[in-house]
């Protein structure tokens, strides 16, 4: 394999695009997949230094060649005054000085010298002055000239035309064209890529494209010559939104495996098959432990609930194992909840602070996938038995995941595309798209979204078509209104409203099909929910930002702060009559809590939390929330999103060189309720406003409010407070 080329002239303009096209061919003719030619059997000569070493090199290759022989050729061409062909090098120059340049007819003397039973030669070459302004000339009669019999000859142009090299081009025309179909391939033919068929697609790309038409001259079946892989494949179906939520699926339990990846405990053949795939249980043990440690689970119970997990074959995970899963998986939730940095959890939808989602979204999930193995009574046992669950929604999960609606949905676009009126066709896409309000929908449909779900393409589909659908049926039915009466154009405006509405039955029907997690990640977000979002993400991103591990309270009081992504609280203990009162709570379980504020728009609040009713413990605990401190404001949104707080009862001990030592009692979860939870949503929210003026624009849900994060780096760090377990 030889490529010669000259890029720099003396009497002619330089072709800067040659030295691109030796270094492309090379490239593709040494690679593995596509040309599989050894390095050292593919020859580069840029710019040689007269027609001598050209003969030389042609001469060595058509020696050693034993299987096939290509010489390539890129540059100016010239003619003789009896009309044969001239290759030009850098000292050429026209009309004479001919020796100085390269006759073609000893350059196919020296191919044919070669005993290869293939050869093919390519000629990427102009004329003399035709290249200025960007182009390159032909030859008379020069395809003819070149036949060689048993060989493929290529020609950039016909004899009487000029071949385009375009002057900011990164390739001349005709090789352009070439490097193009070998890199992509060519659609609707065999591997490998014969010559007659890369012929005929470089020509008609160059044609449509207005581009002077390549020849090609062929003897003794030179056009069946392959010298490349065909590269191309034929176009995979569009996938299901079945198919694009078990891709979703798959991919947040690689993402949650990958963070504990180099655990024993989790390793190959450690997870029993009989009750589902390893992928799928493990990832559910991972998420089931991050909502464990949100609890405020201690890592010996947690550990020796997973001991006498029935999901390890024999024998099980040793204690050791088990706390090192337990503490890398901690690790994680501790800095950004597994669903916000670590890169393959990125954009699945999964929410930093409330892993009991992600559990409850995977444990649907391996209810449904359960169901089509095993009767229905004993999925429920096992949900009881094994996970611990008896949420109605996860039961449901047994008739409703997957269903026939998500493998059914069909494309709106393509039902209009194959609509027999095209009027019809054309009103459709109209209001789907710019003109109908559709595209504006779409936007801010995705800007608002609870979190980054840009890989669950599935939802990013039905929630797309949802928009654009409702968008446009409130189109159609303004256009209709607008229609004068027995304008024929209305039946074309009803039959596009038609398929729309068709269109929002498949959504809805699609959307039975989807867990309350999904429905939760696709419905319609409010402009304050919207704004809680951004204030949210950004809150996140400086708790990540600014992380610090536990210290000891300077202070022995009761204290509200943050321990990950969650907000955690702690309940000082005084005297031993508080701890035993304390102990009883929390062997009893239980406490309430009350806002107390002078309005919605208040500058303070207070929450109360206590034993409900007339209880026997009287643990009283007060937490004071500044809102004109943003740390304090975005604690609270959190908690009323989270709608839970863990609180820990801590004693201290000083001893007799006075030093403090912080210890816990134990640890109790608060369920805030839905009605509370709303009420600290609108206050926190109403102080963010007040501090933020004019932060509440339609910024996508990951772009952070610079002006809260600048807020947010002035104050205090924020407290943390779960004492280590």
């Amino acid at each position: 394999m030889v490529l010669i080329g000259a890029d720099e002239y003396q009497n002619f303009p330089d072709l800067p695009a040659v030295r691109n096209n030796l270094a492309r061919l090379a490239e593709l003719f040494r690679s593995s997949d596509v040309g599989g030619l050894p390095a050292g059997h593919v020859v580069t000569v840029c710019n040689p230094a007269d027609y001598e070493e050209v003969l030389d090199v042609v001469h060595q290759a058509a020696s050693e060649a034993t299987d096939t022989l290509v010489v390539y050729f890129a540059g100016h061409g010239m003619r003789s005054p009896d009309g044969l062909l001239h290759l030009a090098l850098g000292y050429s120059e026209q009309g004479r000085k001919l020796y100085k340049s390269v006759a073609f007819s000893h350059l196919r003397a020296a191919v044919l010298e070669s005993t290869a039973p293939r050869k093919v030669v390519i000629l990427d070459c102009c004329y003399s002055g035709a290249a200025l302004e960007g182009y390159m000339g032909g030859a008379d009669d020069f395809a003819d000239q070149t036949a060689i019999e048993g060989t493929c000859v290529m020609t950039a142009s016909a004899a009487t035309q000029a071949a385009m090299a375009p002057a900011d081009a990164r390739y001349t025309a005709f090789t352009g064209e070439l490097v193009k179909a070998i890199s992509e391939g060519v659609p609707d033919v065999l591997d490998p890529l014969d010559m007659n068929s890369l012929y005929r697609h470089v020509s008609r790309e160059l044609s449509s494209k207005g581009m002077p038409k390549p020849q090609q001259r062929a003897g003794d079946q030179g056009h069946t010559i392959a010298l490349f892989r065909n590269k191309w494949r034929p176009p995979q179906e569009k996938p299901t939104l079945a198919a694009l939520r078990e891709e979703w699926f798959h991919a947040i339990q690689e993402g949650l495996l990958w963070h504990v990846r180099n655990i024993p405990a989790l390793g190959k053949g450690r997870l029993r098959i009989d009750f589902g795939a390893p992928d799928l249980v493990g990832s559910l043990l991972v998420v089931r432990i991050a909502a464990q440690l949100a609890r405020g689970e201690s890592t010996a119970h947690i550990r020796d609930t997973l001991a006498d997990s029935p999901f390890f074959t024999a024998p099980g995970p040793d204690r050791d194992e088990l706390t090192e899963l337990i503490a890398k998986v901690q690790s994680g939730f501790e800095r950004d909840g597994l669903a916000t940095t670590v890169v393959v959890l990125d954009g699945l939808g999964l929410i930093p602070w409330s892993p009991e989602s992600t559990d409850m979204l995977l444990l649907e999930y391996w209810t449904a996938q359960r169901g089509r193995t095993v009767f229905r009574t004993r999925v429920e046992r096992e949900l009881r038995e094994l996970w611990d669950s008896t949420d109605t929604r996860v039961h449901e999960a047994l008739s409703a995941l997957p269903s026939s609606p998500l493998e059914a949905y069909p494309d709106v676009w393509e039902r209009l595309k194959d609509e027999p009126d095209f009027r019809v066709g054309n009103v459709g896409a109209m209001v789907l798209g710019q003109r109908g309000g559709g595209d504006r929908a779409w936007d801010r449909w995705m800007s608002t979204r609870t979190w980054s779900i840009l890989k669950a393409r599935h939802l990013v589909r039905l929630g797309g078509d949802l928009a654009r659908c409702q968008a446009a049926q409130h189109a159609l039915g303004r256009l209709l209104d607008q229609a004068p009466p027995g304008d024929e154009f209305s039946g074309v405006l009803e039959r596009a409203e038609k398929i729309v509405q068709e269109q929002l039955e498949h959504i809805a029907l699609a959307v039975e099909g989807m867990s309350a997690i999904e429905y939760e990640l696709l419905r319609e977000r409010s402009r304050d929910e919207h704004f809680q979002d951004r204030c949210l993400v950004t809150f996140q991103q400086h708790l990540r930002g600014r992380y610090r591990s536990f210290d000891s309270f300077p202070e022995h009081v009761t204290a509200h702060g943050m321990w990950g992504p969650l907000p955690w609280w702690s309940i000082a203990l005084h005297g031993e009559r508080e701890q035993s009162a304390a102990q009883e709570l929390l062997a009893r379980g239980g406490m309430q809590m009350s806002v107390t504020a002078k309005s919605r728009d208040a500058d303070e609040v207070v929450i109360t939390c206590q034993e409900p009713g007339p209880g026997p413990s009287r643990v009283t605990a007060r937490l004071g929330f500044d809102l004109l401190d943003a740390v304090h404001a975005c604690e609270l949104l959190l908690l009323a999103r989270r709608q839970s707080v863990t609180v820990d009862f801590v004693t201290e001990h000083i001893d007799e060189w006075d030093y403090h030592e912080v210890n816990l009692i134990g640890t109790l979860p608060i369920d805030i309720g839905a009605d509370t939870g709303a009420v600290l949503a609108d206050i926190a929210t109403r102080a963010l406003r007040r501090l933020l003026p004019g932060a509440s624009g339609s910024a996508f849900h990951d772009e952070a409010i610079p002006s809260l994060e600048s807020l947010l780096k002035a104050s205090r760090l924020p407290r943390v407070c779960r004492y280590p377990r």
